[in-house]
C-alpha cells in the first residue's frame, strides 16, 4: 500500500496492490495531496 500522487488534479490516491502480482486492489481517492516523505505519527493515549 501507498500513495501515488496525480499531477493533473494536484491530489493523491491512497492504492492497496496485492503482494503476489502486483495488481491494483483498491484506489481510494483522496480530497488533498499527500506530500511525498509523509510519514503517520503515534500519540499515547490518542
Amino acid at each position: 500500500m501507498g500513495f501515488a500522487y496525480d499531477r493533473a488534479r494536484n491530489g493523491s490516491d491512497f492504492v492497496i496492490l496485492d503482494a503476489q502480482t502486483l495488481e491494483e486492489t483498491a484506489r481510494i481517492t483522496l480530497p488533498g495531496r499527500v506530500p511525498h516523505g509523509f510519514h503517520g505519527n503515534w500519540f499515547e493515549g490518542a
